[in-house]
């Protein structure tokens, strides 16, 4: 056998070893046959009717709903791009928008590597949940009947974390942006003059 022929496949043999190594190294260390994360998000209110001049505290919840624990980064806020977003709409379906107090544009800054603190760890049939104190004004229009929805999206891929995560942080089962945008329920809420 030539010899230029057997360094060659050597060579190979060799880089694709690397390759393997250093794949290994970034990925998650979940399991092909893992079960899927699942995540379920639910919204409320602690009444339906709320005058125009009122506050409506919305209590978001995020439910791990599947048989794998699972880890949220601390991004769980407002933001109207990304995390947490809202659309209001009329019942017959006409999105609407209310008058803004102020921007709510959370923007936690990423975690540093193999930082796993800033992760809330999600047991099966646990969750995770926040409450925000939003002005009727901020919602809606004005009087009448609408429907709530809120949005969620996570802010690290799992490429990110496969870059900058770190060891710790990519062996974790982390709900990413690669996962489908969470949609919550519609909450109907009645709103007086």
């Amino acid at each position: 056998m030539d010899k230029k022929w057997v360094v060659g496949l050597v060579a190979i043999g060799v880089s694709a070893c690397l390759a393997q190594g250093h794949q290994s190294k970034h990925a998650p260390a979940r399991s092909p046959d893992a079960h899927p994360l699942i995540l379920t998000l639910t919204i409320r209110a602690d009444r339906q009717a709320y005058r125009i001049d009122e506050k409506v505290p919305l209590e978001v919840q995020l439910t791990n709903t599947g048989p794998e624990t699972l880890y949220l980064f601390d991004d769980v806020c407002w933001n109207p791009g990304n995390f947490l977003t809202m659309q209001v709409f009329t019942p017959d379906g006409k999105e609407v928008s209310g008058k803004l107090d102020y921007l709510r544009d959370c923007l936690p800054p990423p975690p540093r590597r193999n930082d796993v603190s800033r992760f809330f760890k999600l047991e099966p049939e646990s969750f995770y949940g926040v409450i925000e104190n939003f002005t009727v004004r901020e919602l809606v229009p004005g009087p009448g009947e609408y429907d709530v929805v809120v949005y969620y999206e996570a802010a690290l891929s799992t490429d990110w974390i496969a870059k900058y995560g770190g060891p710790r942080i990519s062996e974790l089962p982390v709900w990413t942006r690669d996962q489908p945008v969470l949609t919550s329920n519609r909450l109907r809420i009645s709103i007086k003059p």
